[in-house]
C-alpha cells in the first residue's frame, strides 16, 4: 500500500479509539487550568459598590404609619372654632360616647369650682389625640366664675389618644 493510502486509514482507527499499540492515544498538553469559581475567594468590597444584602433581610424598610396631620387648635377654642381647626377630609375615628362622657361625669373633679346643687351644668367637648381642645360650658342660673373653673377643669382632663376630633355633650 502507498503511504497517502495509509494516512486516512491511520486517521480512521485513531478517531474510532483503535491503534496499533496498547497505550491510549496522545493527548495535546493541556492548557493551565483556571481556579474554579468556588474556589476563589469571593473579591473584596470597593467603596463604589454597595453592599449587598443578605436573602432573608427585608430590602427596604417596611412602611411606617403615617402619622396624622399636625393640627393647631387655637387657646380656649370653642367647640365649633375646634371644628374648624380640623382640615377637611382629615381621617376619622369615632369614639364612644361612654369613653368620652366617663371622665367629664365624674363630679369630684369638679369639686374646687363649687357648683351648687340647684345650678345645672351643660358641656360640650371636641376631644383630639387624648385632649380637649374645645369647650364650651354654660350654667343655669348663669355664672361666669364657675363656667371658667369648669372650662379649666375639663381642659386639664385626659382620654385616650386617637388622633380625630370626637364631640361629646353632658349635663348634670
Amino acid at each position: 500500500m502507498k503511504a497517502e493510502n495509509l494516512l486516512p486509514i491511520a486517521l480512521l482507527l485513531l478517531s474510532c479509539g483503535g491503534g496499533a499499540g496498547s497505550s491510549p492515544p496522545a493527548e495535546a498538553p493541556a492548557a493551565p487550568k483556571e481556579p474554579a469559581a468556588a474556589d476563589m475567594p469571593p473579591p473584596a468590597p470597593t467603596a463604589a459598590a454597595p453592599a449587598a444584602t443578605p436573602a432573608n433581610a427585608p430590602a427596604t424598610a417596611p412602611p411606617a404609619t403615617p402619622e396624622p396631620p399636625k393640627v393647631e387648635f387655637p387657646p380656649h377654642a370653642t367647640v365649633e372654632q375646634a371644628i374648624k381647626a380640623v382640615p377637611q377630609g382629615a381621617p376619622r375615628m369615632n369614639m364612644s360616647n361612654d369613653v368620652l362622657q366617663t371622665p367629664l361625669l365624674d363630679l369630684k373633679r369638679y369639686d374646687k369650682c363649687k357648683v351648687p346643687r340647684t345650678t345645672k351644668v351643660s358641656m360640650s367637648v371636641a376631644v383630639y389625640d387624648g385632649a380637649a381642645v374645645g369647650v364650651d360650658v354654660t350654667t343655669k342660673p348663669k355664672n361666669g366664675k364657675i363656667e371658667e373653673c369648669l372650662d379649666s377643669v375639663v381642659r386639664g382632663m385626659t382620654w385616650d389618644k386617637v388622633p380625630s376630633l370626637n364631640q361629646v355633650t353632658v349635663n348634670f
